[in-house]
């Protein structure tokens, strides 16, 4: 076992542990995300604190600008000094936003290489199952690992673990169909080549259902900021468009799974986002008073 799959092992353990007793790969995934949501719900939960207490300030900050007029330097000083008195960052938060991301890596190496770190099975062992299942010209890369692990079945695994001798053991087989659509496959825009089956018009929709989630979650985020009526919240377009934009580009450049880990996580974060909008306000009413004294 490599320095790699030590590091995936919190990972690779918890994805194996859901594949196997769901049968699944699809539902481990949404599970998987459902765990990594729990975690991460105490820094998300300080991220929206920290959004809603910059979005109070912006009303002083408009106040300094009319103030400092044209003089850039003395309102750059100028807010410098009052972020640093109320113990607020400019970012407001938003760097919490791209924490799942940041989730996506370990995830994408285990969903690329599943017999190595899901099974923990060496290079060697790999080319073994493969030679095995009748794959001569196997070389480990790209998606070959994933397109075998696909290929593995009740039929043909007691010669996987045949091949693999004493690491017979942590073979399984992973199943890849969820409702109908092979998880294992790399959607294509050209979805219509080969014959339109369900199959491939699904593996073209989920990259789509994923941006358009995406879009949905960050709207509903701006409005879990908006604490009343009359705050205004600005709306900043290039965090509304990144988001689907990456989304949209994973989807079509990397295996369906990563779709459904995106899809579950605009999803689940939506869920948290209403919960973390409703949990502050009682920091937003302090905010507020605390506002109106200093304007005193």
């Amino acid at each position: 076992m490599d320095i790699w799959q030590i590091l995936m092992t919190p990972f690779s353990w918890l994805l194996k542990l859901f594949c196997q007793v769901f049968d699944s790969y699809g539902i481990a995934l949404f599970l998987f995300t459902i765990v990594v949501k729990i975690v991460l719900f105490p820094l998300n939960l300080k991220g929206k604190k920290s959004i809603i207490k910059t979005t109070v300030l912006n009303g002083q900050l408009q106040e300094i600008q009319k103030r400092c007029g044209n003089d850039k330097e003395r309102y750059n000083q100028e807010v410098q000094k009052f972020y640093a008195e109320n113990n607020a960052s400019p970012m407001g938060g938003c760097g919490w936003s791209f924490l799942p991301i940041v989730f996506l890596y370990p995830l994408y190496a285990i969903i690329r290489r599943p017999l190595k770190y899901m099974m923990w099975l060496t290079e060697d062992a790999v080319t073994a199952v493969a030679h095995a299942l009748g794959w001569a010209d196997f070389t480990i890369g790209g998606y070959n690992e994933l397109i075998l692990g696909s290929m593995m079945n009740a039929g043909n695994l007691e010669t996987a673990k045949a091949a693999v001798g004493a690491a017979a053991a942590s073979v399984f087989v992973i199943n890849f169909d969820f409702f109908g659509i092979d998880l294992s496959q790399v959607p294509k825009l050209n979805f219509w080549e080969g014959g339109v089956t369900w199959g491939a018009v699904g593996l073209f929709l989920l990259p789509l259902i994923s941006a358009g989630l995406s879009v949905v979650s960050m709207l509903v985020s701006q409005k879990t900021n908006q604490m009343n009526k009359d705050q205004q919240v600005k709306t900043n377009w290039s965090l509304m468009l990144m988001s689907p934009l990456i989304s949209l580009w994973i989807g079509f450049a990397m295996p369906a799974g990563l779709c459904i880990y995106w899809i579950a996580n605009s999803l689940l974060g939506m869920v948290q986002e209403v919960i973390c909008g409703a949990m502050p306000r009682q920091d937003y009413e302090a905010a507020q008073l605390e506002m109106a004294e200093q304007q005193r």
